[in-house]
């Protein structure tokens, strides 16, 4: 690639060179050989933390669909650990600037490739894996579970969330093998279908796919998964599969273990998204050029960790009880003081969880 083409961003302590023309919000639109989009920081740095909390001496780090090399060269520079860093795209450019920029941030350690992910997988075998294509991932989870050692963790990004929302029902069928639905909580179904396809996928290989940190932000979803080998392991995991359910009229939402209508959700993973162990461990440094916000976020998946599945939005409860809405937090409190699990949500800035019975919540609601 000509370098008059590209141009210098510093992502932590990382200096990348970059295609001049590169992606500065949204989910992007391909425009030259190599995509690079500068919005996707927030989920880099939140990669950070999560390798710096997890990754081993010795542990063997796959950056699969690495584009201009970004995040795994930020991996390799920034988590602080010894640990045989592979980068692979089969483009051609992208490998020879993953080169140059390795060189240029003194990764000799980095191995780069140029191979088709899928051939790769059935050659190699990696402790961590990160998938990060251009649009669904579906082609190639299940390369990324064979090509998984026991124990290991798969990361998964997918954009193409206006099926997953509910958009484009059809497509989220065809694709993911599950139906989505438009409804106030569509994000939080949206991501639990994106799990219960690596759950569905995993299986099929007697292992189990168990979130450690799933959650939705901007224009994607991203799930990090740990890769446990087991048929027990993955019965157990195929268990914690259901559909959701959602009457607009009454706003009552549930989950249930078999699908009772042609408009639910689901499959969907009505699981944990989320480790608390994990998020105790992980810290938003103030090397990450988002470390603001990943605290924010830090803090909102702290509360949540445990929550119920399924959300609700302030919005909703006041056109419900025409009543003008208080504020979240003191919701969230009312909540817990008359005995009801409660926590605010990052899939909304005015969404909270419960597991208050619908009426109890109006009645709440009403007194606020």
């Amino acid at each position: 690639m000509n370098s008059s083409t590209l141009v210098k961003v510093i992502e932590g302590t990382t200096e990348l060179l970059v295609p001049e023309a590169f992606c500065k919000k949204g989910p992007g639109t391909r425009t030259g050989e190599v995509f690079y989009n500068k919005q996707m920081e927030f989920g880099r740095d939140v990669s950070v933390m999560f390798g710096r909390a997890v990754f081993k001496e010795g542990d063997k780090i796959l950056d699969g669909l690495a584009a201009s090399g970004a995040r795994g060269l930020r991996l390799a520079n920034e988590t602080g650990v010894r640990a045989d860093f592979v980068l692979n795209d089969r483009n051609l450019a992208a490998a020879v600037l993953m080169k140059e920029n390795a060189s240029a941030n003194s990764l000799d350690h980095v191995r780069v490739l140029c191979r088709d992910f899928r051939a790769l997988m059935a050659e190699e075998q990696f402790d961590y894996i990160d998938i990060d294509p251009f649009g669904t991932p579906v082609d190639f989870i299940n390369s990324a579970i064979q090509g998984c050692r026991n124990k290991g963790t798969i990361a998964v990004t997918a954009t193409d969330t206006a099926p997953l929302y509910g958009t484009y029902p059809r497509t989220s069928l065809r694709r993911y093998g599950a139906l989505s639905q438009r409804s106030p909580f569509a994000h939080e179904t949206g991501l639990r279908i994106l799990v219960g396809f690596m759950v569905r996928e995993a299986a099929r290989h007697d292992r189990a796919c168990e979130p450690l940190l799933c959650y939705h932000t901007d224009h994607y979803f991203k799930c990090y998964v740990r890769v446990v080998n087991g048929a027990a392991r993955a019965d157990a995991a195929i268990k914690k599969l259901g559909y959701a359910r959602f009457d607009k009229a009454s706003l009552e939402r549930s989950v249930s273990d078999r699908r009772e209508d042609k408009a639910d959700a689901g499959p969907i993973w009505t699981g944990q998204l989320l480790s608390g162990q994990l998020l105790e461990e992980m810290r938003p440094s103030k090397d990450l050029g988002t470390s603001v916000r990943c605290e924010k976020y830090l803090t909102l998946w702290k509360e949540e960790e445990s929550s119920p599945v399924l959300f609700y939005k302030m919005d909703e409860l006041a056109k419900r009880t025409k009543h003008s809405p208080p504020k979240l937090q003191a919701m969230v409190e009312k909540l817990l003081e008359n005995g009801f699990k409660s926590s605010r949500t990052h899939f909304d800035p005015k969404g909270l969880k419960t597991d208050a019975p619908l009426d109890e919540l109006l009645r709440l609601y009403k007194d606020c």
